[in-house]
């Protein structure tokens, strides 16, 4: 028997996630205040936008659809943290349920519809094996480079990833 597509993903997702998690041990907490640009999120907030990422492969497997600001309720929101802490038990958290349900989801499941909404209107729809690759997986690795600059241009060591980094030497 074939190994289901969602545990196929869990040796990349493993991997990202163990990368992600090295990038976020080095924030200092002093730091989360600190911004690159003024139209740029805070370091901050982009530990815990990554802490609560890997959160959406949940919303993903287990309902069709999110709406970002619904007609009736409260509108999405990145919950916030202001120390390192503070991320990576969140972190670490979502991660572990994320883990858990990709190792248990139906091929069936990943290949149905999913769909993002603002205020009741379809943004996209894609299937929900798409959603978890362009928006949790691929998400995470595009802000956890835009954090490793940070760390970069804070004279913070960065990481090695996909091999030894600057910081790290050869």
């Amino acid at each position: 028997m074939n190994m289901s597509i969602g545990k196929n993903m869990l040796p990349e997702f493993d991997n990202e996630m163990a990368g992600t998690r090295k990038v976020l041990e080095r924030i200092p907490d002093e730091k989360f205040g600190w911004k690159i640009h003024e139209k740029s999120n805070t370091i901050g907030w982009v530990a815990s936008h990554l802490a609560n990422l890997p959160s959406w492969a949940a919303m993903t497997i287990e309902s069709d659809s999110l709406d970002v600001m619904p007609k009736e309720g409260e509108p999405f929101k990145t919950p916030q943290f202001d120390c390192t802490a503070d991320v990576l038990a969140e972190f670490d958290r979502n991660v572990s349920q994320a883990r858990a349900l990709l190792e248990s989801v139906s091929d069936d499941g990943l290949y149905k519809p999913w769909s993002l909404l603002k205020s009741g209107n379809t943004m996209f729809t894609m299937p929900k094996i798409a959603v978890l690759r362009t928006w949790v997986i691929n998400h995470i690795i595009h802000h956890r480079a835009h954090l490793c600059v940070y760390l970069r241009v804070n004279d913070i060591p960065v990481p090695g990833l996909y091999g030894p980094s600057a910081d790290e030497g050869m």
